[in-house]
């Protein structure tokens, strides 16, 4: 099983889990448990500013952090129906089973399909949160397995050359069926039979808070907690100068050199003097220290930072950057490795001093080629083929040097194994091998830290590298005597010899520099994986994760300096874990408490203060803070009211965003100029999914915006990156859905479309804003939130506009009253009608919205004079909420009512084994409709279900499911649904009685009566039709009406 950093050496002979605590409190709760929200608001106390010891700063983290556990497993059952199930193939208590706490379970999973799935997790990964059932749930209450109504387990070990067998820890004995169990000779049940089906749905992962638990209850005896002890008061001192003995030595710490090649980056003062700062703290060994560096939006905060851990690099200081998310910290990674690009020499030598590792997966490495040769797992598996014994990189060198030495030797000792000639052998013999160690030098370069791989070192596979690469089959075959007595011999017939002495000198001194390079690399031959990735953790300088992951770092060699970017992203309880890495000595935290916190699903512990971080509780406590004071992101129209409302006025315009060039005009209507509020009265706001807001009319209109942005681009060929945010999820996929696919593929137009949250650290050169909240009480909810209002109006360069109802906004007391007041003071607040293009879609918009509330309600409708009732599937009325707009749905109203008409023939007679069928309305807009049945009273009767209307990429999709829908039909319903009664040129409804079926039923038109239907469910199924020539039924059928008809 995988044991890599995930579960502690085993004690005893008995599996020791890290976090185990915490995971038995989660195994206590029981289904009411859970779904109590309130089950910890008494024991959940506020975190304290300031703390007396390091005893009291963890504990306060403690029962905070079992609330968001809470929280997240009770949001866990509120998906229930959605989350991906795994079938267990095969099941049986492991090695490690002791009853009755250590309940360990070995597991087969069975390979299943994304359907089955739900397309989001192909395999259960370590410290997944699962409940055993016996079948796929879709409510809580199928939450059962056997006889016990609630069953979890938590997955603690993966096997990593077969994800198809895991580990699990149950809460309760798994107890199978009677028939399906064989006892073996220690009494131990295994599951044999797969009469009885077993499921692991999974709840959530519990990987991050399983290492924070851990942080919070450090080894008493092995834990370092000397910065941790640094900041438990009010101590300026923390982040403040550096002490008194290093500021006498200061002109020692930070050379002239490194002042003049800080300025070759062109830095601003405040950046140079944060990073002169930080390497001062840096070199003192008389206190620990933390500096705090203050980077507002678009100050340059991952150039300083970057440039700061270049400069680490050069002074060889061990040190870890982390960050809260994947993202930030493949960005900064990013940055860096692109800075130590440029100055390396010998094909990358030195990069094997940085290494970044993760998750595969969620960092999605395989879309980020500029970070393959710092990534752990690529660089491992690199290294592994060189460090094989037989082929490996000793291995070849030594094939090479016996080569060189006596080639003749080594082709009579091969001639058994081919039938070349000496000059054909010798040939390729020198290519294959020139060829695999030119290959394996060049991985050496990369990928070996330079503590392994020496500067000297380096140059000699270098030069032997170039040597190789000119060397010819003379070159093998001179003379091979000692370099003394070939001298003599040259001496006297040098005229002959000269291009004999180059050629074996030559040869000679790549045979020197062959035998030196073996001696130099103290390396075994052969190295596991599992060593080679210990090997590269130890000896790198940079290393790069985010703060969860540093956990896997407590086995490693010191840690000497602690960066963390986004550290005011990160709650405090999780920057405890890379805070205790031993060696530690000082910590840079760099971020803007200003923007975004943490995020905490619980509102318990939420107003506990558990999202508070330790950049932003150390600036409350008034610890000094190095602020970057130059902006070089946004027009000046832009940054002015953000640097006024949430900065005091402290941010500079760098000179390049003054320029007038830096002003676009990208659309000709004023409104459009580089800030603007545009005003959209008439918004419609609702609720979307998982209860979040959204607002229609606001969806079209950004459609419409974006739809001119994009004539505008294509004409004039330039290329324009487009940002929309919006505060709430359900905006967020509305605006998507409405946009579709349209500008995915389009290369002089990028459109991203996010929420706040998920822009954070973006820019784009247009931000459209959609606010969404339009209501008459002046409710704008978690809209208020200065911090995400801060990041939604700092992330465009060029071009802010700003969308929402003036009423609502100013309607209270937040900081979008000054954000609207502020733009009339400016001249920039717009009435969307001013555009006579969004006038018209708004208008259309509203009265779509009308039409489709008098749908709302009516599941069945008629249209005058019609021979169908139409079905307006769920699916449907969905479908135009998307569309929203009022020409677009006459024309889909008017085509059903072409079909309740009876005009059905050239649609239903096209030869098809499906029911449904598809209509392309306009511009690639496709109906999906079909005949189905309904019951009413005594008679199933056929009417028209109309189930969606889509873009013509999105049918595809939308007839599998409708596929699956239709499997579950019975043969006489399918039987019935196809067929057609035809009266003249119109295709008219049928009706069958309930409760017969033989030979002799009378089918009915019910086109004349069809008025007197309600919608009713069909809750009993048809007895079968007997068997039948399916042409001589469809003629009885339409005899019997028309003799009914006469």
């Amino acid at each position: 099983m995988q044991q890599l950093w995930e579960v502690k050496e085993t004690k005893k002979n008995e599996r020791n889990i890290k976090g185990r605590d915490l995971v038995d409190v989660v195994f206590l709760w029981s289904v009411p448990d859970v779904l109590n929200s309130n089950l910890y608001k008494e024991k959940v106390n506020k975190i304290p500013k300031t703390f007396s010891s390091t005893k009291e700063y963890l504990n306060s983290f403690v029962n905070p952090l079992i609330e968001e556990t809470h929280a997240a497993l009770l949001s866990s059952m509120e998906t229930l129906r959605r989350a991906p199930a795994f079938k267990f193939w095969d099941i049986k208590p492991s090695k490690d089973f002791k009853p009755p706490k250590n309940l360990y379970y070995e597991v087969t999973l069975q390979t299943m399909s994304d359907s089955i799935t739900n397309g989001d997790r192909k395999l259960l990964e370590f410290n997944d949160l699962i409940a055993v059932t016996d079948k796929k749930p879709t409510r809580i209450d199928d939450l059962r397995c056997s006889n016990e109504p609630y069953l979890l387990a938590l997955v603690v070990g993966v096997n990593e050359d077969n994800p198809h067998l895991v580990t699990i820890l149950a809460s309760k004995p798994i107890v199978f069926e009677e028939d399906i169990i064989e006892t073996t000779k220690k009494g131990k049940g295994v599951k044999k039979s797969q009469s009885q089906s077993l499921f692991g749905v999974y709840l959530i992962n519990m990987m991050t808070n399983i290492r924070i638990w851990t942080a919070l209850h450090p080894d008493p005896e092995g834990g370092n907690l000397k910065l941790i002890s640094r900041v438990l008061q009010s101590n300026n001192e923390v982040g403040g100068e550096s002490c008194a003995s290093c500021q006498e030595n200061s002109e020692s710490v930070v050379s002239q050199h490194v002042e003049k090649m800080l300025r070759s980056f062109k830095l601003n003062s405040s950046q140079e003097g944060a990073i002169l700062s930080c390497l001062e703290a840096k070199s003192c060994n008389n206190c620990n220290n933390i500096k705090l560096i203050w980077g507002p939006p678009g100050t340059g905060k991952t150039k300083t930072t970057s440039v700061l851990l270049l400069n680490i690099l050069k002074v060889r200081c061990r040190t870890l950057t982390c960050a809260p998310t994947n993202i930030a910290v493949l960005e900064l990674a990013s940055r860096v490795v692109n800075l130590v690009s440029e100055s390396l020499r010998f094909g990358g030598y030195g990069l094997g001093d940085i290494v970044l590792f993760g998750n595969q997966e969620r960092m999605k490495i395989q879309e980020r080629e500029d970070l393959f040769d710092v990534f752990l797992d690529y660089r491992v598996d690199k290294l592994y083929n060189c460090f094989q014994a037989v082929t490996g990189w000793r291995a070849n060198v030594n094939h090479m040097i016996s080569f060189l030495s006596d080639p003749k030797q080594v082709y009579h000792q091969s001639l058994i194994k081919n039938s070349l000639s000496f000059k054909q052998f010798v040939e390729e013999r020198f290519r294959k091998l020139r060829m695999d160690l030119h290959y394996q030098f060049s991985t050496l370069f990369l990928h070996l830290p330079t503590a392994l791989l020496s500067f000297g070192v380096a140059e000699k596979i270098n030069r032997t590298n170039d040597l190789l690469r000119v060397m010819t089959f003379s070159d093998v075959v001179s003379n091979h005597k000692s370099l003394h007595g070939r001298l003599k011999y040259i001496v006297r017939d040098s005229g002959k010899e000269n291009g004999r002495l180059e050629n074996d000198s030559r040869k000679q001194e790549c045979l020197k520099m062959l035998i030196s390079i073996c001696r130099s690399i103290d390396l075994p031959d052969f190295i596991g994986k599992f060593a080679l990735k210990k090997l590269c953790l130890a000896n790198a300088y940079l290393i790069f994760c985010t703060a969860s992951s540093s956990a896997k770092l407590h086995t490693s060699s010191p840690i000497q300096l602690l960066v963390i970017d986004e550290a005011a992203q990160l709650k405090e309880c999780e920057s405890a874990i890379p805070l205790q890495l031993s060696g530690l000595q000082h910590a840079v935290l760099i971020g803007d408490e200003k923007q975004l916190p943490a995020m905490i699903q619980s509102k318990i512990a939420s107003e506990a203060d558990l999202g508070r971080s330790l950049f932003e509780r150390l600036v409350l406590l008034g610890h000094k803070k190095q602020l970057l004071n130059m902006q070089y992101r946004m027009h000046p129209s832009i940054s002015i009211f953000p640097n006024r409302e949430f900065y005091g006025m402290k941010i500079l315009d760098a000179p390049s965003v003054r320029l007038r060039s830096y002003e676009r005009k990208f659309l000709p209507e004023k409104m459009y100029g580089p800030y603007s509020f545009i005003n959209i009265p008439y918004g419609r706001e609702q609720f979307g999914q998982g209860y979040s807001s959204k607002n229609v009319v606001e969806v079209s209109v950004v459609a419409e915006i974006v739809s001119k942005l994009h004539a505008v681009s294509r004409k004039a060929q330039k290329p324009i990156s487009i940002g929309v945010i919006s505060p709430y999820k359900a905006q967020v996929f509305a605006i998507q859905e409405k946009l579709g696919e349209k500008y995915n593929t389009n290369e002089q137009i990028t459109v991203s479309v996010r929420s706040v949250d998920g822009f954070q650290g973006g820019e784009e050169d247009i931000i459209i804003i959609s606010t969404v909240r339009s209501n008459g009480r002046g409710a704008i909810g978690f809209l208020s939130n200065q911090q995400r209002t801060n990041v939604a109006l700092t992330r465009a360069r060029y071009c802010l506009w700003i969308l929402g109802n003036e009423a609502t906004l100013t309607n209270n007391k937040s900081v979008w009253r000054q954000l609207v007041d502020d733009a009339k003071a400016r001249d920039c607040f717009h009435d969307a009608e001013e555009d006579e293009s969004l006038a018209k879609c708004i208008e259309r918009s509203t009265t779509a919205l009308d039409d489709l509330d008098k749908l709302q309600n009516k599941k069945l409708i008629s249209f005058e004079n019609s021979i169908w009732k139409v079905w307006l599937s769920d699916e449907f009325l969905k479908s135009l909420e998307r569309i929203i707009d009022s020409e677009m749905n006459k024309r889909i109203m008017s085509y059903l009512e072409v079909l309740s008409n009876g005009e059905l023939h050239q649609e239903s007679e096209t030869e098809s084994d499906n029911l449904f069928r598809q209509h392309e309305i306009h511009n690639g807009l496709s109906l999906i409709w079909a005949i189905d049945i309904i019951k009413k009273e005594n008679h199933h009767v056929q009417i028209l279900k109309i189930w969606h209307v889509l873009q013509s990429s999105e049918v595809s999709r939308a007839e599998k499911c409708l596929e699956k829908h239709y499997k579950r039909y019975t043969k006489v319903k399918i039987e019935r649904c196809r067929y057609i009664s035809s009266q003249g040129n119109l295709v008219v409804p049928m009706r069958w009685p309930v409760k017969s079926c033989s030979k002799n039923d009378i089918i009915t038109d019910v086109s004349r009566s069809f008025a007197l239907l309600n919608v009713v469910e069909e809750f009993e199924s048809p007895r079968p039709i007997k068997k039948k020539s399916k042409l001589n039924k469809v003629w009885k059928i339409r005899r019997k009406v028309q003799l009914q008809r006469s």
